[in-house]
């Protein structure tokens, strides 16, 4: 349990450089809704605007870009092996099929 512990600290003190990807987007499902988040603790709320991933660290803010739309989002949560899991409000803003998948671009 330690180590997990040092893992996710070391996950979220490490450093973003500026960069663009083109990842695969998917939408957190509505049953996490009221949960909680696993960066900070605070609740999960389908239709704000935060996201998940596996890979960016905890607290990071990345903008996403999907089809001429802009939209800044927090990583507040894991995911196991998503690119990133955007809640239901930042897919709407963007764009991005509620049930589906979709190709965007993330910016850090």
């Amino acid at each position: 349990m330690k180590i997990f512990a040092l893992a996710a600290a070391l996950m979220a003190a490490a450093p973003l450089t500026a960069s663009a990807n083109t990842v695969t987007a998917t939408v957190y499902h509505p049953d996490f809704n009221g949960g909680p988040n696993y960066c900070d603790g605070t609740t999960y709320e389908h239709w704000g605007i935060s996201a998940a991933s596996s890979w960016l660290p905890c607290h990071s803010k990345v903008r996403v870009h999907h089809r001429g739309r802009v939209l800044s989002v927090y990583i507040k949560d894991r995911c196991a092996s998503c690119d990133i899991d955007l809640s239901a409000g930042a897919a709407y803003k963007l764009g991005v099929p509620i049930d589906g998948i979709a190709d965007v671009q993330i910016s850090y």
